[in-house]
C-alpha cells in the first residue's frame, strides 16, 4: 500500500470525477484541497492549486463569492461536519447551472428545498475501499434548462 496525504483521492476516483465533470464547463470544485479538477477550486487552506480562499462568514450571510447560476458544474467534497453538508444544500445548487457532483462519508445529500424541485437524482456511486469508511457520491442534473 501506498502512502497517500489524508485527503487526496486515489487515481480511479479522480478519473471517476472527471469523467462525470466531461463537458462541463466552468466547474466550481469546493473544498478542492489538492485535487487539480475544476476551473475554480476554492478551500478554507492555501493548497498551491487553490484559486480561491473559502471565508464562510456571518457578515457574508454565509454566501460564497460566485454570482448565482455561474458555473456549469459544482464538485464538491465537505469535510464531513454536518454544518457544511446543511450550507452546501442551499450555496451549491444556487451557483450552479447543470450538474453537481457531491461527495460524502456515508450520509445522504441533496439540494435544499426550495432548490429540490430543481433537480434530479441521476446516479450514485460507492466508492469502495477507502479509509475510514465507504464514500457515496450523488450526481444531480438540473431538470430544467436555464436561460443565459
Amino acid at each position: 500500500m501506498v502512502w497517500r496525504e489524508s485527503w487526496a483521492w486515489s487515481d480511479k476516483e479522480e478519473k471517476l470525477y472527471a469523467k462525470l465533470l466531461e463537458g462541463y464547463h466552468p466547474v466550481l470544485h469546493l473544498f478542492s484541497g489538492k485535487s487539480t479538477l475544476g476551473d475554480v477550486r476554492v478551500d478554507k487552506e492555501s493548497f498551491p492549486q487553490v484559486t480561491h480562499r473559502l471565508k464562510i462568514k456571518p457578515s457574508l450571510e454565509f454566501r460564497l463569492p460566485f454570482k448565482d447560476l455561474e458555473f456549469d458544474a459544482t464538485i464538491f467534497d465537505p469535510p464531513w461536519v454536518n454544518q457544511y453538508f446543511i450550507w452546501a444544500s442551499h450555496e451549491v445548487p444556487r451557483v450552479t447551472r447543470r450538474r453537481i457532483v457531491a461527495i460524502t462519508g456515508m450520509w445522504w445529500w441533496e439540494p435544499a428545498k426550495p432548490h429540490l424541485n430543481s433537480w434530479r437524482l441521476s446516479k450514485i456511486y460507492v466508492v469502495k475501499r477507502v479509509s475510514p469508511v465507504c464514500k457515496l457520491v450523488f450526481v444531480w442534473d438540473r431538470i430544467s434548462k436555464v436561460i443565459g
